[in-house]
C-alpha cells in the first residue's frame, strides 16, 4: 500500500491511496495518512482509484480520519472507488458517514472548495 500526497496547501487536502487496504497495506500507511489527513483543520479528498480491495482495518482508517475532521466541522470525501471497494464500503453504510463521488468536480463541490 502506498500514499501519495497531491497537495495540502489550497484549502483542502488531497491524498492518493493504492494497494490493498489489508491488515499489512493498512500498517504500511496510516501513521501517515492519519497526519497528512489529520494534522490541519480543512477537508479532505482521498482518491481510492488504485485501491483494489479494502477490508475492515482500511474502513476502519478511513472512519477514524472522518470523525477526526467532522470534529472539527470539515470532512473527507472518497474519490473515485473499484467497483468491487465501492460495493464493500456501500454494504459498510459509509456513503452515510462520508461523500462518495466519481467525478472530481463533485469531490470539490462536496468539500465546498
Amino acid at each position: 500500500m502506498a500514499l501519495k500526497i497531491i497537495q495540502t496547501d489550497a484549502g483542502y487536502t488531497h491524498v492518493a491511496l493504492s494497494g490493498r487496504m489489508d491488515i499489512d497495506g493498512v500498517k504500511a500507511v496510516e501513521l501517515e495518512f492519519t497526519s497528512v489527513v489529520c494534522s490541519k483543520p480543512q477537508s479532505a479528498i482521498v482518491d481510492i482509484t488504485e485501491v483494489s480491495f479494502i477490508a475492515s482495518l482500511g474502513m476502519r482508517m478511513l472512519l477514524s480520519a472522518a470523525k477526526n475532521l467532522r470534529a472539527k466541522n470539515f470532512k473527507v470525501v472518497l474519490y473515485n472507488p473499484q467497483p468491487v471497494v465501492q460495493e464493500a464500503l456501500e454494504t459498510a453504510g459509509f456513503s452515510t458517514v462520508m461523500p462518495i463521488v466519481s467525478d472530481f468536480a463533485k469531490a470539490l463541490e462536496e468539500i465546498g472548495a
